[in-house]
């Protein structure tokens, strides 16, 4: 007989980390022992990405290692990069799912378990296909993500997640509200609702991501909420205006902003111009006090000037960051940026993507600075060698000396120095 042996490896975004999560929780319940994923097992489960070209490698470099790890081992691949290269994914895998339905993966190794055939290609056009029903709770007991959507509308000239994940479907209100629910009643004091365009969350059903967060005084003891990312578009000032009254809601907004120049978001069709950019997040200052940002920056755009970068290390002065995340131009496959005219040598994406994050850098040194004496409030997640560490309500990351277990558990803290993003303070 078998063992009921698993391992699950995730690339990419939290919306993959959710699901996968999903499918070793439903494993668990049928009795499944969910192991690392450098353990010998008898099946192993891919969840794939497909963002960039080095996503691409690293989901079939995976596949291989499953494979070579144990020859005799079921694999199943699931994931973007199997949606829209089933084909190749099939080359190493026994079983090849897609995007809307991984929870498929359970029955994949259910069968093969019982010894009974379940193998091939199963990928449908994610447009016929619904929101895949998952669960997933989390065992740190600090901050729980909640998936609200599955999809994106957008038609961006560098991205596949359209062809992918297929367009916008909602999961419905009720049954958020319900999660939110179980997940305060499980000791989570926060959660994250997550998705591939949150910002278009209820596009297909009648309702949006503000009617939503209004659901949130609907919950008996409703946790702490944060957005994963929001596109700029979105957050236009009647929105922020009404984001301030939402009880629960953290004063951080984590921005898909990816240029600072009118010119390149035009070339990667974005939905927003640098003025809009510019606008909502000044309209959101002034609605949420303390609120601050982080965002999501491409450098090396095809076409991008040095102007076009100067403006966009113009926006991150404007927008006082507490984080970037900031990554060179990656051509993909199938897309309208991957044989644009302009494309940059890779020297000088490299170049630009190195100067945003030493501006990005020096921004976070003078905040520190400035921020040295303040006392705020840190939900304690980890601790590690005498430290307790945390985020504070707008993102930034903490670190006390104690003795004590924090775990789970909301304090004030007086910041200190700064060293490698991360704050020094001690509790109040």
């Amino acid at each position: 007989m078998r063992e009921k042996t698993a391992a699950i490896y995730t690339l990419g975004c939290r919306v993959n980390r959710y699901e996968s999560d999903a499918i070793a929780n439903e494993l668990c319940i049928r009795g499944w022992d969910v192991r690392p994923f450098g353990e010998r097992c008898s099946v192993y489960i891919i969840n794939t990405c497909t963002v960039t070209a080095e996503s691409d490698r690293k989901s079939r470099q995976m596949i291989r290692r499953a494979r070579s790890a144990s020859p005799d081992a079921f694999v199943i691949v699931c994931g973007c990069y199997s949606q829209v290269k089933p084909g190749d994914a099939a080359s190493y895998a026994d079983l090849v799912l897609g995007t809307r339905n991984k929870m498929k993966a359970v029955l994949g190794a259910e069968a093969f378990y019982r010894g009974e055939p379940f193998r091939g290609v199963d990928v449908s056009d994610p447009a016929d296909c619904p929101y895949e029903a998952l669960s997933a709770p989390h065992t740190d007991r600090t901050r729980a993500f909640v998936k609200i959507e599955d999809g994106c509308d957008g038609k961006c000239a560098y991205c596949l997640i359209r062809k992918a994940r297929g367009p916008v479907v909602s999961r419905p209100e009720d049954e958020i509200v319900a999660e939110l629910e179980r997940l305060y009643d499980a000791g989570y004091p926060e959660v994250v609702f997550t998705g591939i365009e949150i910002s278009a969350y209820g596009r297909d059903t009648g309702t949006d991501l503000l009617s939503l967060l209004g659901r949130l005084k609907d919950v008996k003891h409703p946790p702490r909420v944060r957005l994963s990312s929001v596109d700029p578009a979105w957050l236009r000032p009647e929105v922020s205006e009404r984001l301030a009254h939402i009880d629960g809601m953290m004063p951080h907004l984590h921005l898909s902003v990816q240029s600072g120049s009118a010119s390149v978001l035009a070339a990667m069709r974005r939905r927003y111009n640098a003025e809009t950019l510019y606008k909502n997040v000044e309209a959101c200052r002034k609605s949420i006090p303390g609120v601050r940002f982080s965002a999501d920056i491409i450098a090396g755009f095809p076409g991008e000037s040095e102007a076009d970068h100067e403006a966009t290390l113009d926006f991150l002065d404007f927008a006082d960051l507490v984080h970037a995340h900031i990554f060179p131009f990656s051509e993909r496959a199938g897309t309208e940026a991957a044989v644009m005219d302009g494309r940059l040598d890779k020297k000088t994406k490299a170049e630009r993507a190195a100067s945003l994050a030493e501006r990005q850098r020096q921004i976070q040194q003078r905040d520190a600075e400035r921020d040295r004496g303040q006392t705020v409030n840190v939900l304690f997640e980890t601790t590690e060698r005498g430290y307790a560490y945390g985020h504070t309500d707008d993102f930034r990351y903490v670190r006390v000396k104690t003795d004590k277990n924090l775990h789970a558990v909301i304090l004030p803290v007086k910041l200190g120095g700064y060293e490698n993003e991360t704050y020094d303070a001690k509790l109040v």
